[in-house]
């Protein structure tokens, strides 16, 4: 029988998400803050190890399990509990055993109620724990209801121990209320339905969160009960399975709105039958997906690049109450208006003219309101760094289009292009992007595929099309349904008269890749790598070897997104990473640059001491202005070069070295100095490890020394 345990149902119901989108960080720096937090909030434990669990995936894995394993002996018991839950997730059960045996020891019941269902759930085969749980239920008579009924239940549950079952059992007789509920819950989680049932019934019918789990659990239990009739024979089924536990779910759920992506829904029969669907969707695979249309509309707009609104990128930082705008669109409307990066958005005006508080909102519901149709106006209140009142930008909203191919010239005839995704759009704009080289002298090129999440398959073709000869392998894809059933090859067109002018065969070639490159990335650089035209440099790839198509449902505006290939490289491998395994493989293993955790706190500590800006309100200004804005382009990681640096370093009184703080101020210039010129900066080579290490060897294969080039010797360590 499967039990759902008492704790994931408590979880369930009052779990809600940790954070929106997040400013761009180092997974172990991040998983190391969180670390931090549960010791500092205990009462959030959980929520912060759900974040962790979702951050444990991909090439971090094996330094976060690392992490998680070094928590085990940390001095705070939740921070203790909470690695112990992740190692188990991921398999590790042996390594948290101990942990969880000592932590049946601890003062705090509320420890000893999460370890023991952690143990409860897990049901482990290992003597000395057992004895140790064996031990606690034993001495247990003192402590708090909870911790009692759930040693009681793991007792029971990894032995089979009936005296703990007929400890449950009394506990139902007990005056006291707290007690007998989870005593209740607990019986019926362990399938003891019939003797718990009336315990049940009074509990549904009262008020708080164990009369919540109380209806929950007894929905689930007389939905199982059906199954097991209609599955045994004993009942027909007289009513559709998803339409009947529809029925149920309304008629016994504890509120009449549920949450979906941060926004509150009525529980209405649709909307729950949109729900199934979608959980259909992800029991297949993680990229199938039912969608709505205005879920579409957004993956359209998404693809083309294409929408009508402000035109502003935007983001929420983990411990910010607003979203702010991390850059505007440069040829859009909002920063004509006078709107700049670091602005937090503090109200907006919605459709009939009231002001909404935009205070804890999430990022999708403040694009929401700020989106709209051409030639609308938007009312956006801000708040400014230095500036005492809020300000009101009115903006009419029109038709924003962002490029997807950034580039620009680097030092030594080196082109660079920032592909951020293969949107409809991104054939033309690599197009426009590699002819603006070619008038500025390049003679080979940086093709930056790093973060990019893919996209469509023609644009991808497309641009293989450019680099590759006639007749050299892209790609074979295939599936068993419709047009994808059986192979399809699909080989480089070469030279066309639509790509003459940026037909480029033979020149030299470096690709950037990393854990976040997927899809169309992983197939066009494993493509160029395959045919020996690319270096490959970075981190291997994501490790997504399939692809989607979309069809509309009959009758209904919905859309179901369904796998429909897996695609191989010209080697005849597939990359869709399984047990670990996939991914494209750079020629060139370089790993990104990630902050100690000390370093992350002394940084952070630097941030709101506002001391970086403070600096760069004194300097960036009247005549060393422009020095500056030379120094956001290229400083040579040269501190000496700032204006009284070591001033203002040593009165920082900061743990962090001179490098580092040089760094951070030349991180924040340039967001400002973007701003002032109105145009983002497309990479920053002089920080940037892997690009450099790939320059290098591109360098090399030319038989170019690197160091020849002025600006890669100053900061080439």
């Amino acid at each position: 029988m499967h039990r759902v345990p008492l704790a994931l149902l408590s979880l369930l119901v009052v779990c809600a998400p940790l954070c929106a989108q997040e400013e761009p960080a180092g997974v172990t720096a991040e998983a190391e803050k969180l670390i931090t937090r549960i010791a500092q909030r205990p009462e959030r434990a959980w929520d912060y190890a759900c974040t962790l669990r979702r951050m444990d995936a991909g090439e971090d894995a094996a330094k976060l399990s690392a992490l998680f394993e070094r928590g085990l002996d940390h001095e705070n018991a939740w921070v203790r509990l909470a690695c112990a839950r992740l190692l188990l997730a991921r398999g590790n059960g042996e390594t948290a055993y101990e942990t969880l045996g000592k932590l049946l020891g601890e003062a705090d019941a509320a420890v000893v109620e999460g370890a023991a269902t952690l143990i409860s759930d897990e049901c482990p085969d290992d003597e000395e724990l057992v004895a140790r749980l064996r031990e606690a239920w034993k001495k247990s008579a003192r402590l708090p209801a909870g911790a009692r009924v759930a040693l009681s239940e793991a007792l029971f549950a990894c032995t089979g121990d009936k005296l703990a079952l007929d400890q449950l059992k009394d506990f139902l007789l007990s005056t006291d209320h707290d007690l007998k509920a989870r005593a209740a819950l607990s019986l019926a989680d362990l399938g003891e339905v019939a003797t718990a049932r009336g315990r049940m019934e009074q509990l549904a019918k009262e008020p708080g969160q164990l009369g919540r789990l109380a209806r929950i659990t007894k929905g689930i239990v007389d939905i199982r009960a059906k199954m097991e009739e209609i599955k045994s024979g004993a009942k027909d089924r007289k009513e559709p399975l998803i339409a009947s536990q529809i029925r149920v779910l309304r008629a016994h759920f504890v509120e009449d709105r549920f949450d979906y992506k941060n926004e509150s829904m009525p529980l209405t029969v649709d909307n729950l039958i949109d729900q199934s669907c979608r959980a259909m969707t992800a029991a297949v695979d993680d990229y199938c997906d039912f969608i709505t249309a205005a879920e579409l509309k957004k993956m359209e707009e998404d693809q083309s690049g294409r929408y009508f609104g402000i035109g502003a990128f935007v983001a929420k930082g983990l411990d910010e109450e607003y979203i702010h705008i991390s850059q505007p669109i440069y040829a859009g409307p909002a920063y004509k208006a006078g709107m700049r990066s670091g602005d937090f958005l503090v109200g907006v005006l919605d459709a009939n003219g009231k002001r909404v508080d935009l205070k804890g909102a999430e990022v999708d519901d403040a694009v929401g309101y700020i989106k709209g149709l051409e030639g609308t106006t938007a009312v956006v209140f801000v708040r400014r760094r230095g500036v005492d009142k809020e300000l009101t930008f009115e903006i009419k909203r029109q038709q924003i289009e962002v490029d997807t191919a950034l580039e620009e010239m680097l030092p030594g005839g080196v082109g660079y292009l920032r592909l951020t995704r293969f949107g409809s759009n991104s054939t033309q704009d690599v197009a426009n992007a590699l002819l603006n080289l070619k008038r500025q002298g390049m003679t080979s090129l940086v093709f930056d595929l790093r973060d990019n999440p893919g996209g469509q398959l023609s644009t991808v073709l497309n641009i293989a099309d450019m680099f590759l000869k006639k007749n050299d392998l892209i790609s074979t894809a295939g599936g068993v349904w419709g047009n994808w059933k059986g192979r399809t090859i699909y080989r480089a067109k070469g030279r066309t008269d639509e790509n003459a002018e940026y037909y480029f065969p033979d020149l030299p070639l470096l690709v950037l890749i990393n854990e976040n490159s997927a899809s169309g990335s992983e197939m066009l650089s494993g493509a160029l790598k395959d045919n020996n035209r690319a270096l490959v440099v970075g981190r291997p790839s994501f490790g997504k070897g399939i692809g989607q198509s979309f069809f509309r449902i009959p009758r209904t505006d919905r859309t179901l997104k369904c796998t429909v290939f897996s695609y191989y490289l010209p080697s005849g491998i597939s990359i869709d990473r399984k047990n670990g395994v996939g991914g494209v493989t750079p020629h060139l293993n370089v790993e990104a640059e990630y902050l100690e955790g000390w370093q992350v706190y002394a940084r952070e500590k630097l941030l709101k001491s506002r001391k970086l800006e403070e600096y760069l309100d004194t300097w960036y200004r009247g005549d060393s202005k422009e020095k500056l804005m030379r120094l956001a382009s290229f400083d040579g990681r040269n501190a000496g070069a700032w204006p009284e640096f070591e001033k203002f370093y040593l009165s920082l009184n900061t743990q962090l070295s001179r490098e580092d703080v040089r760094r951070e101020l030349r991180f924040r210039l340039r967001v400002r100095v973007a701003d002032d010129r109105a145009a983002e900066f497309t990479q920053n080579y002089q920080e940037d490890p892997q690009l450099l290490a790939g320059l290098t060897e591109l360098f090399k294969r030319q038989g170019r020394d690197i160091k020849s080039v002025s600006e890669y010797a100053a900061v080439i360590r």
